[in-house]
């Protein structure tokens, strides 16, 4: 592993934001009764959580593409290819959440629904993730025209 690669350091950050929002709060509903938490790993009411399929799946996904493309350091077009589908993928994320919210707060009535700060978290991996794709791409630029020199 190069960990001078300052893309491998943006990506050990954007799977660090991401195991933190694994665990945090990121919409809470209240719809005048006991207070309904939404995050990856502890979806429910106090006391009767459940980690949300979906969102755990992708998730889990998310970190581990982060992991996996660390380690493709030696091919930068599947490096930048991973990086290009993990954004997305947090960015689904995101969307996911959005939508489990509205969804929710329908079922449960009229409600307030908040957004955590802990929202915050998937769009700085996905400025992180876009930060090592463009080092990666330079990287690739580098080292395209050194090979014309030769």
């Amino acid at each position: 592993m190069v960990i001078q690669r300052l893309q491998t350091l943006y990506l050990l950050i954007a799977t660090v934001l991401m195991v933190v929002f694994a665990f945090c709060p990121s919409v809470i509903i209240q719809p005048g009764g006991p207070e309904y938490a939404i995050s990856v790993l502890n979806t429910g009411v106090a006391g009767a959580t459940h980690p949300d399929l979906l969102m755990s799946t992708v998730c889990a996904l998310t970190v581990l593409l982060s992991l996996i493309t660390i380690f493709k350091f030696k091919n930068l077009k599947q490096q930048m290819r991973l990086c290009s589908i993990n954004a997305a993928l947090t960015a689904t994320l995101l969307l996911i959440s959005v939508i489990l919210a509205l969804t929710l707060r329908g079922k449960a009535g009229v409600g307030s629904v908040s957004f955590t700060l802990y929202n915050a978290l998937p769009v700085l991996a996905i400025v992180m993730q876009i930060l090592a794709y463009r080092g990666i791409r330079h990287d690739k630029k580098l080292l395209s025209s050194s090979e014309r020199l030769r």
